[in-house]
């Protein structure tokens, strides 16, 4: 792969369409595979994330520029466009005409050199249109979703699911860099030992004031700084699964459920709330998992946790059978709660997300098998959709008798939201600062 930033990037994209991947593990891999200064490292992925958000915008800038429609160019043509349209939209510190110069040089170093005087007429023509780009938009929602590059279906979805006002905030803020938060590992050091370190290392930070052990980061790549030791004093953790940790509420000596487990967050999480006293099984479908999960919770010194390969969806053993005080049960999603860190998600067709209901409800029917009498039951996803939020938390409360609602100790989340205190919450990123996610709370009678 070609040790040039812009050229990574073209390559990862033209790469990660081909094989519909996440962007994440391509990420990963671009940034492992090339030698690049962190400089460029910094360059390649704002441009690689940047693009995969704004594609529907770049796409609609190039469409009126080209004479030749996108789907006939060459992918490394097209995507050579984009990194550079996306530089000259997005990007006010790189001059256009590097970024012109630099994709004309692109695509004759990518063996597409017949395209270069292609790439550089379209590109220039954009330029000497760029303070009227925004001008001509559609009116309504059509242009909603190209200034936001957020499609339709989506947009039309969540005004159906959550109502207008709701739903604009949502569009408005996909684009926004979600924020870093660190959960310190309160088995190994405490705020003021954490914040005291930080500080020396020269890594801007602010301590949650409405979540305890919660820090906010502004850079981290200080983080390499800190000695071997002290990596295991803290772990990347969004505040929203933070906050379902605490709604569980679990105490110390009690025994946990963790049925969909991997990374393994939010059993190190409750591992610390109960003090690493009690016992905690993290499950997950995939053998590797529990063993990067027990790895994991080794060097963080969490020695509650063991780990077993399970499907939730099958029948519950019945060796383990109301043995849990408190059963945590993250099911997978359809993930429209992180768009804002993997944007590839928008672009999916909500069809491909129809049978994800039945899983998730058949996996926390499974789950409340192993909630002892009187135990906690707690579902969460990652996803801002009601059928697989709202309506499997109501099918399950009409079929299953023997639970009632839990009303959830998130107090601080429902004043945010101006809401009573109930058995269900959302969180949303524009009001809680959060990821888009759902958490219901369910007791066992």
């Amino acid at each position: 792969m070609p040790q040039n930033a812009r050229l990574s990037v073209v390559q990862a994209l033209a790469e990660l369409h081909r094989k519909q991947s996440y962007s994440n593990i391509a990420l990963d891999q671009l940034l492992r595979t090339t030698e690049l200064s962190d400089a460029d490292k910094a360059l390649a992925s704002r441009l690689f994330y940047g693009v995969i958000e704004r594609r529907l915008t770049l796409d609609h800038i190039l469409g009126k520029a080209s004479s030749v429609p996108l789907r006939k160019m060459h992918p490394l043509v097209r995507e050579t466009l984009r990194v550079a349209v996306y530089q000259l939209l997005f990007m006010d510190k790189v001059p256009a005409s590097a970024a012109v110069n630099e994709a004309v040089s692109g695509v004759k170093k990518l063996k597409q050199g017949q395209a270069s005087g292609f790439v550089n007429g379209v590109l220039r023509g954009i330029v000497r249109r760029l303070d009227t780009v925004w001008d001509d938009l559609p009116s309504g929602d059509e242009g909603l979703a190209i200034r936001h590059s957020c499609p339709r279906e989506l947009i039309d979805f969540w005004r159906r699911a959550y109502g207008d006002e709701i739903a604009e905030q949502l569009v408005a803020h996909i684009n926004d860099t979600p924020d870093t938060f660190l959960r310190v590992n309160m088995l190994q050091t405490d705020d003021r030992e954490f914040s005291s370190r930080l500080t020396e290392i020269g890594a801007e930070h602010t301590i949650c004031p409405d979540l305890a052990h919660c820090f906010q980061l502004n850079n981290g790549y200080f983080l390499n700084k800190l000695a071997s030791r002290e990596k295991n004093w803290y772990y990347y953790q969004d505040k929203a699964s933070q906050w379902a940790c605490y709604a569980l509420g679990a105490q110390p000596g009690e025994a946990i459920a963790d049925v969909c487990a991997a990374p393994g967050g939010k059993s190190f999480t409750v591992a610390q709330m109960m003090q690493n006293r009690g016992s905690i099984l993290a499950c997950d479908l995939y053998p590797a998992k529990c063993e990067t999960i027990e790895s994991r919770a080794a060097d963080l010194g969490v020695t509650i946790i063991r780990t077993a390969p399970r499907d939730a969806s099958a029948p519950c053993p019945s060796s383990l059978r109301e043995s849990f005080d408190r059963v945590l049960c993250d099911v997978p999603c359809s993930g429209l709660g992180v768009i804002r860190r993997k944007p590839e998600i928008r672009y999916k067709a909500l069809a491909e997300f129809e049978e994800l209901p039945q899983l998730q409800y058949r996996i926390l029917e499974r789950s409340a098998e192993l909630v002892k009498p009187g135990g906690v039951l707690q579902y969460s996803t990652c996803t801002l959709n009601p059928a697989e939020n709202e309506a499997v938390v109501s099918r399950f409360l009409a079929e299953h008798p023997e639970f009632s609602p839990r009303l959830l100790p998130l107090e601080a989340c429902f004043e945010a939201m101006g809401a009573a205190v109930s058995h269900t919450i959302t969180l949303f990123p524009h009001v809680h600062g959060t990821d888009g996610f759902f958490v219901a709370g369910f007791c066992k009678k």
